[in-house]
């Protein structure tokens, strides 16, 4: 679990840093990984791939809930329920072109959600 820790963290520094991705073009289709209880995608790797089987979705509402589900392209779904502010406040951050990462617990809770946006990710097409 600590190098899955790592792995993530030095995932999160390396997308923070501007001059890591001067220029640079990814495509980021879902990942699951059931093991280490975490999943990610770019809205517009998504959108844009060539199966009909990947999907995410990330929502919120007015009662103090919202959740976050991916299925991958071998069609493995996962998703995650919060009600914990700061994580609302980032799933409210999601935009048709962002990057998301989320873990979660084995109760289905989500335990931590990343947003980003940068040049680096693919832009949703039509």
């Amino acid at each position: 679990m600590k190098k899955t820790g790592t792995m993530w963290g030095l995932c999160v520094a390396m997308g923070l840093s501007t001059a890591s991705f001067a220029g640079a073009k990814s495509s980021q289709p879902i990942y699951v990984d059931n093991v280490n209880r975490a999943f990610s995608g770019s809205m517009g790797s998504v959108r844009n791939s060539s199966d009909t089987t990947q999907s995410l979705y990330c929502s919120s509402s007015s009662a103090g809930y919202g959740s976050c589900i991916a299925t991958n392209a071998s069609g493995v779904s996962v998703s995650c329920l919060t009600t914990n502010a700061n994580l609302l406040a980032v799933i409210r951050s999601v935009n048709s072109d962002s990057y998301v990462q989320v873990t979660y617990d084995s109760t289905g809770n989500c335990t931590s959600i990343l947003v980003g946006t940068g040049s680096n990710h693919e832009p949703k097409q039509p």
